[in-house]
């Protein structure tokens, strides 16, 4: 199955850790304020460079992450601060971790996710079931995209997920463990039919 995601080699990448994920094809605003990262968007916009953001709590950091570019900016400020949407690339592993002045370096390493490993059949049956719990919930969504989806990324882009389960999801090791999450979150919905508050999706004004 072609994942269509591009391969990154190792490379040494700026780091925004926060206690916020984000996965491959989706898109998330951020308010940047503080000097460190304000230098870094700066540069990221200007020169189009990617960057890292890798989930932190309590001064621990996932060696997990996924790389970022600026997808839009929404405002840039007098004193530097910015309102962007990042959209999120592909995972990756940190081999090290560097601190220059105030900012986190990170040798990073692309994972090769193996899409086409997936089953295609399996796939078939978990989108399929995806597709019938929008139609049953009514979710107001534009079914002519969701039929397009090729790879476990495409159905989460547009959800809104809490970012313990997002992390939790981007540290799944392989194609095949995330699509069974999938089904397996599609399951519960299906067994609690009667509420939508399970499955959310993202205004596509992010997009």
């Amino acid at each position: 199955m072609a994942g269509g995601v591009s391969r990154l080699s190792r490379l040494m990448i700026p780091l925004f850790p926060l206690k916020i994920s984000i996965l491959p094809q989706e898109i998330l605003p951020l308010h940047i304020f503080e000097d460190r990262y304000k230098k870094m968007i700066y540069n990221s916009i200007k020169n189009n460079q990617i960057f890292g953001m890798i989930y932190r709590d309590k001064g621990q950091f996932s060696n997990i992450g996924c790389t970022v570019k600026v997808h839009k900016t929404l405002n840039s400020y007098s004193d530097g601060k910015y309102d962007i949407l990042v959209k999120g690339l592909n995972r990756f592993r940190v081999i090290n971790y560097v601190k220059k002045d105030d900012t986190w370096l990170g040798e990073i390493e692309d994972i090769d996710e193996k899409f086409e490993f997936m089953d295609s059949k399996i796939f078939n049956v978990i989108h399929d079931k995806y597709l019938k719990v929008l139609l049953s919930l009514n979710v107001d969504h534009n079914i002519q995209e969701e039929i397009k989806k090729t790879i476990s990324f495409d159905f989460t882009k547009d959800l809104i997920i809490p970012n313990l389960l997002k992390q939790e999801f981007l540290e799944l090791e392989d194609e095949c463990l995330r699509m069974q999450y999938i089904e397996n979150f599609l399951d519960s919905i299906i067994k609690n039919s009667n509420s939508t508050k399970n499955l959310s999706i993202k205004d596509k004004v992010f997009n």
